[in-house]
């Protein structure tokens, strides 16, 4: 049976590599009976625990981009080096298979999502995280827009008037006083739009590619995209520069384990409201580490785009049980 519905299939999304938003409440689960009864608390804890991870990632981001020697260039390559060694080794443990059957359409994720993390990680130095961390969180949001052009799936008039909700919060964050745009804003907001991209892509890779191979590749396309202009700086670097590089690797990847972790113990849809804590989390670092104060714009801003957000997450469509044989 054909299914149709915003982001149907988006299975590896949750295993994707990216950063950003989860998109798992757009996809199919598995049955409970594969996963086990659900643990709403443990589910909890897990995401907090991704939440904590991708925080702390935003932070160290952050800090680093003040340090001599260190640009948005060597943060990417370290960050994707670290991630790239930790999936090969996991692969390899596993005899999982890391051989790439689209070549095409994975250079294609790996390009916008390489796209997205240079906009995100530029827009962190430049604007409070918190403001940073909401615009990128906009991907789901471009997702809905962008899913019935792109990948011909229907979007109803209630998730069109939740995106329509989310722009005008992001209106009040990118150009509050309605005149001037924040041109840096503008960074982050993109970084939100080529995620998007890269979770369609996502999507038609799950026909061809593994989610490990799908991780591992995007990880070895943003070293190699990034290795000749980082190249001269890092010899600069001291130990410490160095340990916080890394620790934005290992924060990308507790992240992605404590959400995939949070999906395998609850509902889908339930769990990703969840998600949004790492716009708590990553407001809350900027406002004690960095004095970072977010305007009442931002603000009202921020509960338009995460609001909507949430309630998009329970628009998603229903998941249908597959068509079984008769018995006989």
């Amino acid at each position: 049976m054909a299914k149709r519905g915003l982001g149907r299939g988006l299975a590896d999304v949750a295993q994707s590599g990216s950063d950003g938003p989860d998109l798992s409440s757009f996809v199919e689960s598995a049955d409970e009976s594969e996963m086990g009864a659900d643990s709403p608390n443990a589910a909890v804890m897990w995401m907090i625990f991704g939440s904590i991870c991708f925080g702390t990632m935003n932070a160290l981001v952050k800090w680093t981009s003040g340090l001599d020697g260190v640009n948005v260039w060597v943060v990417i390559l370290v960050r994707s080096a670290v991630i790239a060694f930790a999936v090969a080794a996991f692969a390899a443990s596993r005899g999982i298979s890391l051989k790439m059957n689209d070549p095409k359409t994975m250079f294609l994720r790996c390009a916008v999502g390489l796209v997205a993390m240079i906009l995100y990680f530029s827009a962190l130095a430049r604007i409070p995280i918190g403001q940073a961390v909401t615009l990128q969180y906009t991907a789901p949001l471009f997702v809905a827009l962008l899913s019935g052009r792109l990948i011909a799936e229907k979007v109803s008039p209630a998730v069109a008037a939740l995106v329509v909700t989310a722009f005008a919060g992001i209106v009040l964050i990118v150009s509050p006083s309605l005149g001037a745009v924040e041109p840096d804003a503008l960074l982050a907001l993109g970084s939100g739009f080529f995620a998007a991209l890269a979770y369609i892509y996502v999507r038609e890779l799950r026909k061809t590619d593994s989610p490990t191979s799908v991780v591992f590749w995007f990880a070895a396309f943003s070293v190699a995209g990034s290795v000749v202009q980082a190249a001269p700086n890092l010899l600069t670097l001291d130990a410490q520069t160095i340990a916080a590089l890394i620790g934005v690797g290992i924060g990308a990847g507790g992240g992605q384990v404590g959400i995939t972790m949070a999906y395998h113990k609850a509902n889908a849809a339930w769990v990703s409201a969840f998600s949004y804590l790492t716009v708590i989390v990553a407001t809350a670092y900027g406002f004690f580490l960095f004095d970072e104060a977010l305007a009442l714009s931002d603000w009202a801003g921020g509960l338009l785009i995460v609001g909507s957000g949430i309630a998009l997450i329970f628009l998603a469509p229903p998941r249908q049980p597959p068509d079984k044989p008769n018995q006989h």
